[in-house]
């Protein structure tokens, strides 16, 4: 495909994404609020308090999505389709509690409403992969766009790609994601974002579908510079599967606090003494000490000397230049051996 012309950092509403930025942590509420408008403001306001960086939801039209001959999907996603208002109302809580508003819009009935919203940025899911048409019209609107990556090999990642930059895509991240619900541990294949780092010069990230978050930590180990995480207030839901990856009111205000903590723990990756380490360079070390007591004027001998934690004196490192130095003073049994304890 050649050069690829997107942009290794860009922004979403003023947010550095990319090129060594904080970890931009998406709380994916989906449809978990089932239609219910008070679900979804206390969803935003769970995110929000948890402290996310963006609350994405997403919006269909039932009969635009599925056909006809999937009655059982359609009868499932009815229910958690929303109005415009519904949106908008989700929106506006986003705003006010500081939270940059995404949205998701499975088909191309609903693009419109996010024009108006002003979303700063388009997620495409990953349920469109191959779906050109639809790449292009998000495209058409010249926003950063988040892609999800799931069910596609390199070829189409490449293939994708290509289209997107064609219609003048320049600003996008690309998640490693696999779209089941949940996700086997033993096939959520994180090193993946490697293979999309390797070809693409964009943010690469991960959207997380399993039912914990270990493979969320350990993708901002990786280097994701996105990660996104299923957020509801109901577990065990029938005809759902979100719920099933998705974290809660315990315990996602504790996977954003651990995504900070993993991050803040990545460094610098320069090996050097950390300013925590001072008080150990003192109590941690070994000194060389007397291993007896030794009177002035005796000459350092092999036996005298030991090594031990003693908080002050010579390191071992030492041990060469001080053999057959003569002591200018006494020294008793455990005392450390300094410079000035050895005559000229």
């Amino acid at each position: 495909m050649g050069h690829m012309p997107f942009h290794p950092r860009f922004q979403i509403a003023g947010r550095p994404i990319g090129g060594g930025a904080p970890v931009f942590i998406v709380a994916e509420a989906g449809v978990n609020h089932f239609g219910n408008p008070d679900k979804a403001m206390t969803l935003v306001d769970l995110a929000a308090a948890a402290g996310a960086d963006a609350f994405k939801t997403q919006v269909f039209a039932t009969d635009r999505l599925v056909s006809s001959r999937l009655p059982a999907w359609r009868e499932r996603l009815r229910p958690k389709e929303i109005s415009f208002d519904f949106l908008a109302r989700m929106k506006e809580r986003c705003d006010q509690r500081g939270l940059i508003f995404l949205c998701t819009a499975h088909e191309e009935s609903t693009l419109p409403w996010l024009d108006e919203l002003q979303v700063p940025a388009f997620k495409i899911g990953s349920g469109e992969r191959d779906n050109f048409p639809y790449f292009r019209e998000v495209a058409a609107r010249g926003k950063p766009i988040i892609l999800s990556t799931g069910m596609y090999d390199l070829y189409q990642v490449r293939e994708n790609l290509g289209v997107l930059a064609d219609a003048g895509c320049r600003d996008l991240a690309l998640l490693h994601c696999v779209t089941s619900y949940p996700t086997p541990y033993d096939q959520v294949n994180l090193r993946a974002m490697h293979a999309l780092q390797e070809i693409f010069p964009g943010p690469v990230g991960y959207s997380d579908h399993t039912d914990g978050h270990h493979a969320v930590l350990a993708a901002v180990a990786l280097g994701a510079a996105i990660v996104e995480k299923h957020l509801t207030l109901d577990f065990n839901v029938p005809d759902a599967q979100d719920w099933k990856v998705s974290a809660g009111p315990e315990d996602f205000p504790v996977l954003v606090r651990q995504i900070r903590e993993v991050e803040a723990a990545l460094g610098s990756g320069v090996k050097t003494v950390q300013p925590c380490e001072a008080p150990a360079l003192v109590w941690a070390l070994k000194r060389l000490v007397a291993a007896r007591n030794l009177a002035a004027g005796t000459v350092l001998e092999m036996d005298m000397i030991i090594t031990k934690r003693a908080g002050a004196g010579l390191t071992p490192v030492h041990l060469p230049e001080i053999l057959g130095r003569r002591l200018s003073l006494d020294l008793g049994v455990d005392e450390p051996i300094e410079w000035e304890h050895l005559a000229p």
